[in-house]
């Protein structure tokens, strides 16, 4: 499928559900056709380190794959895979007839006014909200399968410490002192690994590493009744690998970043009753390192959009501010551990 073709479905709206409107939503490893009452959703032919989305038939599996593994926490949205054929030069997804060339996960399209990310800029998520989402999290950590040897000292270092990748892009674009505080940090990270190596390995074994969601964050999740937790990382196991505080930190950092410390305290707190995974201090030191972890993590991804995207510049301030936040959240986090290391 290229951007050519898509817009093809796009302009003919060759969808097999009637709908008035239908628009494209692009993002770095997907295409995405919203209609009135479903969402479909395209593979990008890429390949990069972490996935390989380069023939329709590796696309066709992935699709399988998203499907299968957002049905554990969104089981009414992803509905399934469906072909796209072509006829005559005309593309169609679920044609009646012609050659398969590709294929696209088909979703119900959900209530988008309740997405979480607008609802905490709007100031209409409670303790109710954020508990009723650890409970349903909880349950599917509980019963998640166990992946022995998936978290380990030397991947979350090698994670970890390539925050170094977009140090130059931070020095231009935000400023030497934000770029001298990650290069600070990735010196003292190792020794606070080596630190809690034992402690990462004994959770490993004793089955807290888990097959998760992997992208834990507001904008994935629908606040409705019971919670909507989708788009989780289907292209790669080794990112869905994870400690589940690994897994909850994302979370909390997320509502943090939004000014919400208070709410990430209820959502751990209930999380916690229902699922106790934390244990002895050095678990605590572990969340905190975690929290700082996902903070290095959206800086860096931050930094690659603004370096691939040509937008306007309003837009590109927009990211910037963005990343600002990440880096007072990880610049607190890191002094926080600092002084409880020492």
């Amino acid at each position: 499928m290229t951007r050519k073709e898509l817009q093809q479905i796009l302009d003919s709206r060759s969808v097999p559900y009637p709908t008035r409107e239908i628009s494209l939503i692009e993002t770095h490893i997907s295409w995405v056709l919203l209609a009135d009452t479903h969402v479909y959703k395209f593979k990008k032919p890429l390949k990069f380190s972490f996935l390989d989305f380069s023939t329709p038939e590796k696309r066709g599996v992935a699709c399988q794959q998203e499907v299968t593994l957002n049905r554990r926490l969104a089981p009414g949205m992803y509905l399934g895979v469906l072909p796209v054929r072509s006829q005559e030069g005309q593309l169609h997804i679920d044609g009646p007839a012609g050659v398969v060339v590709d294929h696209v996960v088909l979703m119900r399209r959900m209530d988008e006014s309740r997405q979480m990310d607008l609802l905490m800029e709007s100031g209409e998520v409670g303790t109710p909200e954020v508990e009723q989402i650890a409970v349903v999290l909880a349950a599917f950590h509980r019963r998640a399968p166990k992946v022995p040897g998936g978290t380990s000292f030397e991947e979350l270092l090698e994670e970890f410490t390539d925050i170094a990748s977009v140090i130059p892009f931070v020095t231009e674009h935000i400023g030497g002192q934000e770029a001298s505080l990650l290069e600070e940090v990735n010196q003292w990270v190792p020794g606070f690994l080596e630190e809690v190596r034992e402690r990462v390995q004994e959770r490993d074994r004793q089955g807290y590493v888990i097959d998760g969601h992997g992208d834990l964050h507001c904008r994935n999740i629908f606040l409705l009744d019971p919670p909507v937790i989708f788009d989780c990382i289907e292209f790669n196991a080794d990112l869905r690998s994870l400690d589940m505080l690994n897994e909850i930190a994302f979370l909390c950092m997320d509502l943090e970043r939004y000014g919400r410390p208070d709410l990430a305290r209820d959502f751990t707190g209930r999380y916690l009753a229902e699922n106790p995974i934390m244990g002895a201090e050095t678990d605590q030191k572990l969340f905190l390192f975690y929290k700082m972890y996902r903070a290095n993590v959206r800086i860096k991804v931050s930094c690659i959009h603004l370096m691939e995207r040509s937008s306007p510049e309003a837009e590109r301030e927009k990211e910037r501010d963005l990343i600002r936040q990440y880096l007072g959240l990880f610049e607190g986090y890191y002094m926080q551990l600092k002084a409880w290391k020492s």
